[in-house]
């Protein structure tokens, strides 16, 4: 016997078929979250799905937190969105290109003084945007069954015994795992060196940039690197770490490591005005964010003949753009650009037929292709 699962929908622009879409497949959709949750696979679920800018879909079902007595995770509810901040980082260096303050294969050692050695001058902007620098990857991106500690982690300890170490040191110290520009390989920490050189170029933190250039001109109003405490209960958790990131956030010390890889806290609204000006080429009712030509040069394929080992993979040519996911999946059309974070949310952008979808699938498992892969097909067999 299945398990009464809490539903909630939001407010909505259009019905389904006014924009060509089958509103049946929200039926399956739902039905599909159902199951993973009544199984146990997931805590809860939530989405948005647009198409012509008009929103067709906005649910949730499911719970907050894990606790059986926990809230319901609603349509409006806050969640941290992992490496989906990383799509963030990447428009942040797309707008200081537009502005003529930097340029897309210079030197990162032009501006961080860390990387000024022969080891790294050769890793430019382009290299940390596509993942293929060659510095060391996230903890278990091999399989490696004795990881690495997160750089973060491995900065504040070795700072307490050498008072000359800083988290870029840390992030840089040791062998390349390979030469720049001959494979990739998921780096979150070459994004925080990216967040450092918006600080630098900028001069403003990182996260300051991220409020003021991108998060007000889109009116993202509920997305925060740390959450004000009159949203804090209305952020989504799966354990008991993720609660302690909520209610008592590490202190930023002056030297600290910019959360450009993996900080920011969103909704799906939120997330979907990102999403939509990026399929407005830039724009989003009215606020000019990126320049037409800046989204398609994040949006288009840069690798070529790049091999992808990571995570059991085995792929000879990977495709990616400028902090995009270009992976063409199932049903979606080719140019779809996406970002996903931690199994737990993901964005896609369908260009092709003017959809996005946005979701989050808070789980104890964490990234399963059946709350992150699968539901994609659903989401696109309903397109009429």
């Amino acid at each position: 016997m299945q398990n009464i699962v809490a539903f909630h929908e939001g407010q909505v622009d259009v019905n389904p078929e006014q924009v060509g879409y089958d509103g049946q497949k929200l039926i399956a959709l739902n039905r599909h979250y159902e199951n993973l949750i009544d199984q146990g696979k997931l805590q809860g679920a939530s989405y948005l799905i647009s198409r012509n800018g008009q929103i067709i879909a906005r649910n949730s079902l499911g719970k907050l937190r894990p606790a059986r007595d926990s809230q319901d995770l609603l349509p409006e509810s806050i969640r941290k969105t992992y490496s989906i901040t990383k799509a963030f980082t990447s428009v942040a260096i797309a707008q200081l290109i537009d502005k003529g303050l930097i340029y897309l294969h210079q030197s990162a050692s032009s501006i961080l003084d860390e990387m000024n050695t022969d080891k790294h001058r050769a890793i430019t902007i382009f290299h940390l945007l596509t993942h293929t620098s060659g510095l060391r990857g996230d903890p278990g991106f091999y399989n490696e069954p004795y990881s690495l500690p997160w750089f973060e982690w491995m900065a504040s300890e070795i700072s307490k015994q050498d008072s000359n170490m800083n988290w870029k040191k840390a992030i840089l110290a040791g062998p390349l795992q390979r030469m720049p520009g001959k494979e990739w390989i998921y780096s979150t920490s070459a994004y925080a060196l990216l967040g450092d050189i918006i600080a630098k170029v900028s001069g403003k933190p990182y996260e300051q940039y991220i409020q003021e250039e991108i998060l007000q001109p889109l009116d993202m109003n509920k997305s925060f690197f740390d959450v004000p405490k009159v949203f804090q209960d209305e952020v989504c958790a799966t354990n008991s770490w993720e609660e302690e990131q909520i209610y008592e956030p590490q202190a930023a010390a002056q030297d600290a490591a910019p959360k450009a890889g993996n900080g920011l806290y969103s909704t799906l609204e939120d997330l979907w005005k990102f999403g939509q000006m990026m399929l407005n080429r830039g724009e989003y009712e009215g606020n000019r964010i990126l320049s037409s030509r800046a989204v398609e040069l994040l949006t288009s394929n840069h690798l070529h003949n790049i091999t992808h080992r990571g995570w059991g993979n085995h792929n000879d040519n990977y495709p990616y753009g400028l902090g995009w996911q270009l992976e063409h999946f199932d049903l979606c059309s080719k140019g779809t650009f996406s970002h996903e974070g931690f199994g737990h949310c993901g964005m896609f952008v369908d260009p092709v037929e003017q959809l996005v979808f946005v979701f989050f699938v808070p789980s104890p498992i964490g990234y399963m292709h059946e709350s992150v892969v699968t539901p994609r097909a659903i989401v696109w067999s309903g397109l009429l």
